[in-house]
């Protein structure tokens, strides 16, 4: 069905993770083949907020170094990027709590590509080191059992 029919998932206690920004279901597989338990799903009601919802003013003025001219200041990370980063951060707390708990042994992230990053970097150095696959991929809305075909 795609790439990933490529990939076997680990034999032992595993979190499979489909997120997005707005949010994250994850589950729990016990074996290759076994079934998917699942654990949570999580939401972000913020992340499909419009930016000037995040932004109370306009940005304000500076003046050039050398010469008269003026010119706005931009913001160094907008407000969806900082939503999506402060949800990235929740969603890695729950992971980073399983791996810590030997609750799972593994991660599979399957991710919406703008989003894997912000996880990534989230992520404590052992979750990262339990990560069997992250694919750029949102399957956040998709049925478990289509998702579960990606691995057949």
């Amino acid at each position: 069905m795609s790439d990933l029919s490529n990939f076997l998932l680990p034999n032992e206690p595993t979190c499979i993770v489909a997120c997005s920004a707005a949010k994250a279901r994850i589950w729990m597989s016990e074996s290759r083949f076994g079934d998917w338990r699942p654990l949570t799903e999580l939401h972000n009601e913020r992340a499909t907020q419009r930016e000037s919802d995040f932004v109370s003013d306009r940005p304000g003025r500076s003046f050039d170094i050398v010469g008269g001219g003026r010119h706005a200041m931009s913001p160094h990370a907008s407000g969806q990027d900082q939503e999506a980063l402060r949800f990235a951060r929740e969603v890695a707390a729950y992971l980073n709590n399983a791996i810590a708990n030997s609750d799972a042994t593994q991660l599979v992230l399957l991710a919406a590509p703008g989003f894997l990053g912000f996880l990534r970097s989230a992520l404590s150095d052992t979750a990262l080191r339990a990560v069997a696959l992250a694919e750029p991929k949102n399957l956040t809305n998709i049925d478990v059992d289509k998702i579960k075909k990606y691995f057949e």
